[in-house]
């Protein structure tokens, strides 16, 4: 019944949300990225009990049994290579004609692919008798991009480039890759094609540049899609109806004031967040005693913004530029939604937005004073701005004199001692941890963690001879020390460098522990949000954290937890992205749609609650970024765009999750069977 009430209500926001008309010359999101130049297929590698069949108009077929459920087909092109140089968007279309939830992640492949290399990734989840689409809004390297100059930095441009960190090429596309998974053992996929859409490049998309790029309201101007706002006076419109929504469904029965499981076990109350295991699972504890599983939204606020001094041309209309030079146009449609005095308003509407969507943690960076007013609970989020950055690498200095002093005052500034409704606190944010810092802090006299990397040496060797000796190096005192062996030239010396990263770790992630219990003993330390950080440190951190955050790009929750700790985590990053809606950025991991993005939330989260160390997962971000870039980043990840309207697609799963978030699990523990439930 939950469920269809917010399909109900979600049906309706949209309604308020749409129906506008677009400007003249527009384009529509779906003529941008229809199927334009279908591809063909010779040859497909399918696991066994499975068949690969062509079909008439360049379609295909995949069915057959899957005993354990899942499998890989490999589609591959007839000439070794696609080339989709000529086009920004590579999608598979299909249709679904079996019985049960299929999802389907997706990997276009260059040669030699792997996850995070030579590849970029898509997924799609297609319930029975439904035809989806995989989409892949792929990226390209710079040297190809020909946008002109006002719209350079952007991540994602308007002629159709996108760039990111990991190599792709889609000129040389060797394969499509789909692991299928399945909550049936029969898989009947039909009508399948692949195709290429959006066709490439600054000519190809001449009206998409067009100056002003930006509309008044901070929307893509050429562009139209469902829900896009059209007229000032919508915005009060759409209030309307969101404010007799939020009337209609405040908030999930399951939820305790905390947002924790009402009607689950009574443990120890304390008055402060705390951890414990539960019949085999790790659970956070709010301060009446419920179990509560952290379901949040990071950057939960009003301000992203986008540089505008030094490109005044990108704008129709510009409000307000600030001291840095930039707009914040969610600040300015608020304004325009409520008036000169937006703040309380606007803040009173999100805090019920919040609980109205079944979400009840403020994660990091999130508003300071949406954090303090005790309606919804949250993290804090601690940049401690170290003594020593010599790479840009964000490692604080542990060995430095003061620095847990100073850590505890800003502690102490950041939360009050007394403040039950914040969970924990956030030390500094995706350190980097790889070796170089060890050998830049060599270099520096003063430093001293070079000092302490000596003594432990000392310790080691006990002289310069034998250090020398294993090292292959010619120090004539331990203060010679300046340069060492290069990665690759000495074995041993390797291997201490190694050691030592470890041992400031070490340091580092203790002096941080001790810091919160002197500062903050009732509130738990989250750790630093790692990113693809080296085991040995995940060890030392897991050694001294009351609970591991991990940021995990990731299709599903728990993916990136060290396998055999006994330690609570959270899932302190993620986010799936689309580009249907006219922000050009698709985020680190895209998907076709907003339909495939809730879903994607959906089983991201449901593998969180099923993981038995995950206590949470932290969705990045609140809105969407700035087309324009803030600078960079231009992505469609928010729960709500530019204009402070919430997609009806994302914020409904959200609900129907929060709705069931502490039950599915005592039934079910496979992520499909959960969520064929919630869709069916």
């Amino acid at each position: 019944m939950y469920f269809k009430t917010a399909q109900r209500l979600s049906w309706v926001a949209f309604i308020g949300f749409s129906g506008f008309s677009p400007a003249a010359k527009s384009i529509t999101t779906e003529t941008l990225l229809k199927p334009v130049e279908t591809l063909s297929l010779v040859t497909c590698s399918p696991p066994r009990g499975i068949e690969f069949s062509k079909e008439e108009n360049s379609t295909f077929r995949i069915s057959g049994n899957l005993p354990q459920k899942s499998g890989t087909v490999v589609l591959r092109p007839g000439n070794g290579t696609w080339n989709a140089s000529g086009f920004s968007y590579f999608r598979v279309d299909i249709e679904n004609s079996g019985s049960g939830l299929v999802w389907i992640k997706g990997r276009l492949d260059n040669k030699g692919a792997q996850d995070w290399h030579n590849s970029t990734p898509s997924e799609a989840f297609i319930m029975p008798g439904e035809r989806a689409t995989l989409g892949f809004p792929f990226p390209r390297a710079a040297d190809v991009d020909d946008a002109p100059e006002i719209f350079d930095g952007m991540y994602g441009k308007p002629n159709g480039y996108r760039s990111h960190w990991k190599p792709f090429d889609p000129a040389k596309i060797s394969a499509c890759r789909l692991q299928i998974h399945s909550s049936t053992q029969t898989l009947s996929l039909d009508n399948i094609t692949v195709s290429l859409a959006q066709p490439y490049g600054a000519k190809a998309n001449a009206a998409l540049m067009e100056l002003p790029y930006l509309d008044a309201f901070g929307q893509v101007r050429q562009l139209d899609w469902p829900g896009k706002l059209h007229r000032l006076e919508d915005l009060a419109k759409r209030n309307e109806v969101e404010r007799q929504r939020l009337e209609l469904d405040s908030g999930p029965a399951a939820f305790n004031p905390y947002g924790g499981w009402i009607n689950g076990p009574q443990r120890k109350a304390t008055g402060f967040f705390r951890t414990e295991k539960v019949d085999g699972k790790w659970w956070l504890v709010d301060p009446d005693g419920k179990l509560f599983f952290s379901h949040g939204v990071n950057s939960v606020g009003f301000g992203q913004s986008t540089p505008a001094s030094d490109r005044k041309a990108m704008f129709e209309s510009i409000p307000a530029i600030d001291g840095k030079g930039r707009i914040r146009f969610i600040e300015a449609n608020l304004e325009r939604t409520f008036g000169s005095d937006w703040t309380r308003p606007a803040a009173d509407r999100l805090h019920k937005r919040m609980r109205s969507w079944g979400l009840n943690t403020l994660g990091a960076w999130a508003d300071a004073d949406l954090s303090r007013s005790k309606r919804t609970p949250y993290t804090a989020m601690l940049h401690y701005g170290g003594t020593w950055n010599p790479l840009g690498e964000g490692i604080s200095d542990p060995y430095a004199p003061g620095f847990q002093h100073k850590l505890e005052k800003k502690l102490r500034s950041l939360v009050d001692p007394d403040d039950s409704f914040c969970i924990g606190v956030f030390i500094d944010n995706e350190i980097a941890w790889t070796h170089k810092f060890v050998r830049e802090a060599f270099k520096i006299d003063w430093l001293p963690a070079r000092t302490a990397c000596i003594e432990r040496l000392q310790t080691n060797y006990s002289t310069i001879g034998k250090l020398n000796a294993a090292w292959g190096t010619d120090y004539t005192d331990w203060n010679n020390i300046k340069e060492v062996p290069a990665p690759g030239q000495s074995e041993p010396a390797e291997a201490d460098i190694l050691n030592l990263r470890g041992m400031i770790a070490e340091a580092y992630y203790k002096t941080c522990r001790s810091a919160m219990r002197a500062a903050l003993p009732n509130h738990l330390y989250l750790g630093s949000r790692m990113h693809n950080v080296p085991a040995e440190i995940v060890a030392q951190a897991i050694k001294q954290v009351d609970v591991l955050s991990l940021n995990s790009y990731e299709p599903l929750s728990g993916a990136k937890v060290p396998q055999g700790i006994d330690k609570p985590c959270i899932d302190s990053e993620f986010h799936f992205g689309a580009p249907d809606r006219g922000v050009p950025g698709v985020g680190l991991w895209p998907v076709a749609d907003q339909l495939q993005r809730s879903r994607a939330y959906a089983a991201y989260v449901v593998a969180g609650v099923l993981h038995p160390n995950v206590v949470g997962t932290h969705w990045f971000a609140y809105s969407d970024q700035s087309a324009a870039g803030r600078p960079g980043e231009n992505f469609q990840i928010g729960f709500v765009d530019v204009t402070d309207t919430p997609y009806p697609e994302i914020t409904a799963a959200s609900r129907i999750l929060a709705e069931h978030l502490y039950t599915f699990g005592t039934e079910d523990h496979d992520v499909l069977t959960v969520l064929e439930k919630l869709w069916r």
